[in-house]
């Protein structure tokens, strides 16, 4: 019974020494595993909760000029980016065409002007009545503006000053009815137009702030919105908004794709870390932060999307040393080096 017991206690002490040597090396091999890491001192900031929406650029004003006649086009007036002012001609549709009336309307008139001026001689001598002469100036006006009508659709003017943003017509291309032959729009000034889904709808009110941004340019503009549909649109289910922003110096063009941000909501005194710092461990967020040299993992609580950071619920505390470079190298107790420490996210 006592060889039992005593080899009980044997077998005791050699588990716990085996242990205690796991230990040991586990707790030397942290220690010995330094990893150079980048913090970033945590702090309380405002911030402001945005959301961004596609949409298409137009000159404030802007007229779509298309075609009324399907005639060949004669000959383009202007090129693809040129300013122009109102009633400038832009493109000239075949005169001689079946469609166009423009010769028969030509005629027409010019015998009515000449048959006017010998009617104003003879009214000048008495020759004639006063109702004869205006008879000839009636028929004289009738023809002119049936003249007239038939030139606008050969002729085609520009009905704004602006700037001739689309010319997608060339000679000798046979124009259809209803195609368009140029577009013309103001570019000092654009109006944004915007499809926002039903559930973003009251983020927006006359009078709220916009920003506006490409893809292809570094600039960015600031509009203001001046109309939200009340109704959606059937096609879409979306709603449709639209802004305007000053272009003074031109870089954004009507035609242009563009997304737009606007701030649905504004967070005061929260704590907000890189979305990078976040490291999923057993399928929960957590993050590392350094104190006395030491790396120590915490579970966090994540809320809102910040594009590029978000907002810490709980797990940090203002002061803390968040790693926000190296974490994904770190386990909890790893001794580490700052390299560099980090201005909080503002």
């Amino acid at each position: 019974m006592m060889r039992c017991q005593l080899a009980a206690r044997i077998l005791a002490a050699l588990i716990a020494a085996a242990f205690l040597s796991c230990t040991g090396k586990k707790e030397m091999a942290q220690t010995a595993q330094v990893s150079a890491v980048k913090v970033q001192v945590v702090q309380p900031s405002d911030q402001l909760v945005s959301h961004t929406y596609t949409g298409s650029v137009e000159g404030e004003q802007q007229a779509v000029i298309r075609a009324k006649l399907s005639e060949a086009v004669q000959r383009v007036h202007v090129r693809e980016g040129q300013v122009v002012k109102e009633n400038d001609l832009l493109v000239s549709l075949d005169k001689t065409g079946p469609s166009s009336q423009y010769n028969q309307a030509s005629s027409l008139y010019q015998n009515a002007r000449k048959y006017l001026e010998k009617m104003d001689f003879l009214y000048k001598q008495g020759a004639i009545s006063e109702t004869q002469f205006d008879g000839a100036r009636t028929d004289y006006e009738v023809k002119k503006a049936s003249f007239d009508a038939v030139s606008r659709l050969v002729d085609i003017t520009s009905p704004i000053a602006g700037t001739v943003t689309s010319l997608p017509v060339s000679e000798g291309n046979q124009a259809i009815l209803g195609q368009v032959l140029a577009t013309v729009a103001t570019t000092r000034r654009l109006r944004v137009k915007l499809a926002v889904n039903p559930e973003d709808i009251a983020t927006f009110a006359v009078g709220s702030e916009v920003t506006i941004s490409s893809e292809v340019l570094a600039d960015t503009l600031v509009g203001s919105v001046t109309a939200v549909a009340t109704s959606a649109d059937p096609a879409t289910r979306t709603f449709q908004v639209e802004a305007i922003a000053d272009n003074e110096g031109g870089v954004f063009k009507p035609g242009m794709f563009v997304r737009a941000a606007a701030i649905k909501s504004r967070l005061s005194d929260v704590i907000v870390a890189p979305t990078d710092a976040i490291v999923i461990l057993d399928g929960k967020p957590n993050v590392f932060v350094v104190q006395g040299g030491v790396a120590h993992k915490r579970p966090v609580s994540v809320g809102t999307d910040l594009d590029g950071h978000i907002v810490i619920t709980s797990g940090l505390a203002a002061g803390d040393s968040l790693v926000t470079l190296g974490q994904t190298y770190l386990d909890d107790g790893f001794a580490v080096n700052v390299v560099q420490t980090e201005e909080a996210q503002k």
